[in-house]
């Protein structure tokens, strides 16, 4: 019975060291989580601090993009896709079913396809309607957050051009598909550009040939197309001797 009751008296003592440790434990474990949670706190906001011109950037995209949203559903203008990338500004490209007969390009070639010309005249008048001149005054709080003295806000029109992967012939009118999806994108901005009587400032363009399709086969014709953005932009103003 003696042995009994060292061994009961043991255990109980060791069970209390162990609810001790692990009291102790659980305070450690509490205490470094408050410690953490307070620092990431702390960061958070120095961050946030630190970071409100990339916020009012934000601020500005975002009211592009329900301008966009609103001018499209009161223009009936459904066959628009308009995608805000966040870090690219406002995506606009045609719904896929747009293109269910025929293609925006033939193979090869930079020519619109005058089927789309229709559409392409109602996004010029979906263009005049943003009213992207007098964005900035629209927004002033945001855009003097964002430009320092010498530089300048604007939207730009950025018409970006691709191709399929189908190489192109040795007689062919262009040299590379980079050649030829530049082509394509100066086409489509050349008609905005001239019947929405917007300063070519304004515009931009760019041609990534066969190196952004949006099907798994390379091939598919519909990856000869164009994508529009409208983006936000801080322009350095030019230094005039």
């Amino acid at each position: 019975m003696r042995a009994e009751t060292i061994l009961q008296a043991e255990d109980q003592k060791a069970t209390q060291r162990i609810k001790r440790s692990q009291s102790w434990q659980m305070v450690y474990i509490a205490l470094f989580t408050s410690l953490l949670a307070f620092f990431v706190l702390i960061t958070t906001l120095i961050e946030l601090e630190g970071s409100q011109p990339k916020r009012d950037y934000q601020k500005l995209v975002n009211f592009l993009y329900l301008d966009a949203l609103e001018t499209q559903q009161r223009l009936g203008m459904n066959w628009l896709h308009i995608e805000n990338t966040l870090s690219k500004g406002i995506k606009i490209t045609m719904q896929e079913e747009v293109f269910s007969s025929q293609d925006l390009f033939a193979s090869g070639r930079a020519k619109i396809n005058p089927r789309y010309l229709p559409y392409i005249n109602r996004f010029v008048g979906f263009l005049n309607q943003l009213k992207l001149e007098t964005f900035q005054q629209r927004h002033p709080l945001q855009v003097k957050s964002i430009t320092r003295p010498g530089e300048s806000f604007q939207v730009t029109v950025r018409i970006e051009g691709h191709t399929d992967a189908t190489p192109l012939a040795k007689t062919a009118l262009y040299q590379s598909n980079f050649e030829l999806s530049t082509f394509r994108a100066y086409a489509i901005m050349n008609v905005l550009q001239i019947y929405s009587g917007l300063p070519e400032s304004l515009f931009s363009i760019a041609g990534y040939g066969s190196f952004h399709p949006v099907t798994r086969n390379p091939y598919d014709s519909k990856n000869r197309r164009v994508e529009i953005y409208l983006i936000p932009q801080v322009i350095q103003n030019e230094v005039t001797s």
